[in-house]
């Protein structure tokens, strides 16, 4: 029993990799060794996808009568959690060292072509430029509504926004640094290491981990509805709009079905 222990000891100290991490690609994604190995069907995230597509299609089957009740509480609870998250990640200790880091970056960075293309993506995200869905969206209003007065609070509102949200980001990587003692640029601050490895590992860190971990992960969940939904409102209309005689429910039932049969085709191991 003694070599079993030993031996087991040994095999734990030899592995450097995080729970989050370990977490997130084996159990979670169940990754195989490349897309060459496409593997099994990751049934867990099938029936997620299966979840989100019932979702979606309860909120835009009506048009505009369900989507718009939907998108008040769908788009004003996010900001509800994120002013909670923003307050407890300010408490936290080395917080400050984060927020420095935000606040004051490489200016010499600025000379780094991917920076821009960094930066140009998320404002072509953020903003859902060129994906039609602003001018969808905007064909509801009324004939002699103010369009630069909303676009103006759009702007405003999107970019304050992602302002605030990066409080609560590096608050809490300032916070993950301070506790394992290394620099806030060794944190991940990017992509889905930055959601589901490194702020998972920060909130089991605190008191309550619990509590925080179930409001970040609320908040990403209603944020990832207005981005499903929201989209498949857009096309649906600009259907409605060039066919008006099909019957919205029937069309919007058919294509969701369409796309939730072909579920387990786009979550195997290797990917898709």
């Amino acid at each position: 029993m003694d070599i079993f222990n030993s031996s087991d000891v040994t095999e734990n100290q030899t592995n450097g990799t995080p729970a989050a991490v370990e977490f997130w690609e084996r159990r979670m994604l169940g990754m195989s060794q490349g897309i060459e190995e496409l593997g099994s069907v990751r049934w867990e995230l099938a029936l997620c996808l299966l979840v989100a597509w019932i979702f979606c299609y309860f909120s835009i089957w009506k048009g505009v009568r369900s989507s718009g009740k939907v998108v008040y509480f769908t788009a004003t609870f996010p900001y509800v959690m994120l002013l909670i998250l923003l307050i407890r990640g300010l408490t936290l200790p080395g917080a400050s060292e984060g927020i420095y880091y935000y606040l004051y970056p490489d200016i010499n960075r600025l000379a780094d072509l991917e920076v821009w293309i960094e930066a140009g993506t998320q404002i072509f995200f953020s903003y859902s430029l060129t994906g039609g869905s602003l001018v969808v969206l905007s064909s509801y209003n009324d004939h002699h509504n103010n369009c630069y007065k909303d676009c103006f609070w759009l702007c405003l509102l999107n970019s304050g926004t992602s302002f605030v949200a990066g409080f609560v980001v590096f608050s809490v990587l300032g916070f993950m640094a301070h506790k394992q003692g290394v620099p806030v640029n060794t944190v991940p601050s990017t992509g889905p290491g930055l959601a589901f490895i490194a702020y998972p590992q920060a909130t089991a860190l605190m008191p309550l981990p619990q509590f925080w971990t179930v409001c970040f992960f609320l908040m990403l969940i209603l944020l990832a509805a207005d981005s499903h939904f929201v989209p498949m409102e857009s096309f649906f209309t600009s259907m409605s709009d060039l066919f008006p005689k099909l019957f919205r429910a029937p069309w919007v039932y058919m294509i969701c079905k369409m796309i939730t049969l072909a579920l387990p085709a786009r979550v195997p191991r290797g990917g898709c």
